[in-house]
């Protein structure tokens, strides 16, 4: 009974943080956002395909890849040396990802707190129109109009907004290293909470404020037209791979520690199943909110819940509602992000990390700040540096892992860790995913620079996406050439085939887990070179030699005789040292020997003693002797 309640309290505790990760602010900030620009059900299909076709066998590999290893992002690449700049790409991912989402947060809370102090529509967003001859009217501005006159106005009109924004940035990010002091912990508390809280308030929200008539913009016949672009497929592809938490790497810290006893096929099958329908829940609550144009704006929920407001007239308890469940949607989403940075920290610092950490936040809040001077360069870091990043890195991960790795070597470990035969949808998964998303990376990469440039605008997408690549570039070669040189090798060939295999640290910590992985990968391969010592299988039955099998005297015979000597010998040292202590001690001592001694090789007949000699002259005739004879 009591092994029965703990079985299912670790799968509870798993099912909660798999419930936590479905609503982070993907689902219900960057996934809506992208509905709104190319169509709700247009791009919801086209988020379910990625999350079914490409995102679940990478689920499965992360988690896998993490729990046999137990390792970090950059940590278990000791699989593939040369790729280790993969490992670094996904820390770098989950650092540019926390920089917008801390912007999210930060701008949440500052609405949050505005609209506490003053109802929707806001006094400063309000204007007085007075014509001669009738009444006054009070003209609202919308959502666009009001946050470009308060919260997104330029610094040199009313610095009071920008400041108030980057104090709250600083004071965001400096808290969650603190929040994280013990990660592990910390993150089990927070997801165990926000699981069940965060959809009991989207339910909440949506049964009070939704309106199903609004629902009919949800699909217009104009959005398929998207399909012909590549920007929607792409764009597709990302937010499921971020939207599954594989961007980062979090599925791979999270091996060694939240998913640590979870069973890695059903755990990536609730994962990706329930962001599917979290996915599809959020797109119906924001659409059911209202039915007015949000635009491409970073900020597309929270103008869209300001207009509702005003549109439907709704109390102020709702916004506040609403701006409060985006926060805690965002917390779900920079813990998981800043997870795998601070694992990483942790593993290469020791007990200094926790200050590497602060000095992380305090650069990622002046870069946040800077982004927040021109809404240019987050859009273009959310639409073009992140979506290539993502896919650009996936395709590098699993083509490392299935093609070079070995798939045969991948499948026999998953194996390991569920203890049965792995379906072949996986591999067939595994090995579509880089054929999947190579030639619709490759079309909207030569779209941006195919198509006319706009003379009149600045070219941000373009050069976002030359920086990306050449980052991108320069990461992956230099670690490979650093891998490469740390082989222990004499030739720069074998330190290159040495860089594409498994290093002796590859596979579970656990030493006993490791030598069950090891037997198991040489039987499946036997054929291979082994990788440790094999006793030899003796029995009847085994068909090799055994003590039953006793051997002709022909057969003996014909065995071709050879006499090894092994020169500078452990055996011939010890047998020389005996030999000479034996000598010493008989020339010395032929009265005395130490009874059950090794130094004596032989029997020695027994003497009479002389009961007039004393131990002390005997002592000195020996130190005498022998140092005589040295």
């Amino acid at each position: 009974m009591f092994l029965k309640f703990k079985i299912w309290k670790a799968r509870a505790r798993s099912y909660l943080g798999i419930l936590a990760l479905s609503f982070s602010l993907n689902t219900t900030w960057r996934i809506p956002r992208d509905a709104f620009h190319y169509g709700g059900l247009t791009f919801a299909l086209l988020v379910t395909i990625a999350l079914v076709m490409v995102a679940l066998p990478v689920v499965l590999l992360q988690l896998s890849m993490g729990q046999l290893s137990q390792q970090d992002p950059v940590g278990v690449w000791t699989a593939v040396p040369l790729f280790k700049g993969v490992g670094y790409l996904r820390l770098l991912i989950t650092y540019t990802a926390s920089i917008c989402v801390i912007i999210y947060l930060a701008m949440s809370a500052t609405i949050f707190l505005y609209t506490i102090n003053n109802s929707i529509p806001f006094g400063v967003c309000t204007d007085l129109l007075d014509i001669a001859g009738q009444e006054p009217e009070v003209v609202n501005y919308n959502a666009t109009l009001c946050f470009n006159e308060t919260f997104f106005s330029p610094i040199h009109e009313k610095p009071e907004y920008y400041i108030a924004l980057s104090l709250l940035i600083v004071f965001i990010w400096l808290l969650f290293p603190f929040i994280l002091y013990r990660p592990v912990k910390s993150l089990r508390v927070i997801f165990y909470v926000l699981g069940p809280t965060a959809p009991i308030l989207w339910i909440i929200i949506l049964s009070a404020a939704g309106d199903k008539t609004s629902l009919s913009w949800f699909s217009k016949r104009d959005d398929w037209v998207n399909l012909l672009r590549p920007h929607i497929w792409n764009k597709a592809i990302a937010q499921a791979l971020i939207t599954a938490h594989v961007a980062g790497g979090f599925l791979i810290s999270s091996g060694d520690s939240i998913f640590v006893t979870s069973d890695v096929e059903w755990t990536s099958l609730s994962l990706v199943g329930s962001n599917i329908i979290t996915a599809w829940f959020g797109l119906i609550i924001w659409f059911a909110l209202g039915d007015s144009e949000a635009g491409n704006d970073v900020f597309a929920v929270l103008i869209r819940t300001y207009n509702s407001t005003i549109e439907k007239n709704l109390s102020t308890v709702w916004p506040i509602l609403i701006f409060a469940t985006l926060f805690l949607s965002g917390l779900i989403s920079i813990v998981s992000l800043l997870y795998p940075l601070y694992d990483r920290f942790r593993r290469i610092q020791g007990v200094k990390w926790r200050y590497i950490s602060i000095g992380s936040s305090l650069v990622g809040s002046g870069l946040a700040i800077a982004l927040l001077l021109d809404h240019n360069a987050l859009i273009v870091l959310e639409d073009t540096v992140l979506p290539f990043l993502v896919n650009f890195t996936t395709i590098i991960e699993i083509s490392a892992f299935v093609f070079v790795y070995g798939w045969n070597l991948l499948l026999h470990d998953i194996e390991f860790l569920t203890g049965r035969e792995l379906l072949r949808f996986w591999v067939w998964g595994l090995c579509s995913v880089p054929g999947i998303i190579a030639p619709i990376l490759i079309w909207w990469y030569t779209t941006h620079y195919l198509t006319a440039p706009q003379w009149t605008q600045a070219p941000w997408a373009a050069t976002g996406l030359t920086a990306a690549t050449a980052i991108t570039i320069i990461i992956i070669i230099s670690f490979a050439i650093y891998s490469v040189a740390r082989q222990v090798q004499y030739d720069t060939i074998s330190k290159m085939k040495s860089s594409i295999r498994p290093s002796r640290h590859w596979g579970p910590r656990d030493p006993i887990a490791h030598y069950y992985w090891l037997m198991r990968r040489d039987e499946a391969d036997p054929h291979a070179p082994r990788s440790r010592y094999h006793r030899r299988n003796l029995g009847q039955f085994s068909g090799t030699s055994s003590v039953l099998s006793i051997p002709k005297s022909q057969e003996i015979s014909d065995v071709p005789k050879e006499v090894k000597r092994r020169s500078n010998s452990d055996d011939w040292l010890y047998s020389y040292r005996k030999e000479y202590l034996a000598e010493l001690f008989e020339m010395h001592y032929p009265t005395r020997r130490r009874s059950k001694s090794l130094d004596w090789p032989k029997p020695i007949d027994k003497v009479k003693t002389n009961s007039r000699t004393s131990t002390d002259d005997s002592v000195i005739i020996v130190e005498n002797n022998v140092t005589s004879k040295c």
